[in-house]
């Protein structure tokens, strides 16, 4: 006798859990950058995972972490999709990646 076939449920219950899941903390992310109380990654990373924030990106993982360690190999286009992943104007992320760029510089320029 064969083992009774077994139905999957077809509301995708956890995908919605899952979606609903990032979008919190996609706008969580939003408002401490808005409110100007993220000073780093690490605060994100808190939030959002290293990978996830990455794949999220569209950037590689390895390439990413290089440019979390030097804030100022971020290009025009990934600071742009950033923004619109995060849901803020382009110039929050501008302005978060050019403190965390003068923070790491001894340059006399910043």
């Amino acid at each position: 006798m064969s083992k009774p076939f077994k139905t999957r449920p077809k509301d995708n219950a956890k995908q919605i859990a899952k979606e609903a899941k990032r979008r919190i903390r996609l706008n969580s992310i939003k408002n401490e950058l808005e409110s100007d109380k993220i000073s780093g990654f690490n605060q994100i990373f808190a939030i959002i995972s290293e990978t996830q924030m990455s794949i999220e990106l569209e950037i590689s993982f390895y390439a990413f972490r290089k440019k979390v360690e030097d804030p100022g190999e971020f290009t025009v286009n990934e600071m742009m999709r950033f923004a619109s992943l995060i849901g803020v104007k382009y110039d929050v992320i501008a302005t978060f990646i050019l403190k965390l760029k003068m923070g790491k510089t001894k340059s006399k320029i910043f």
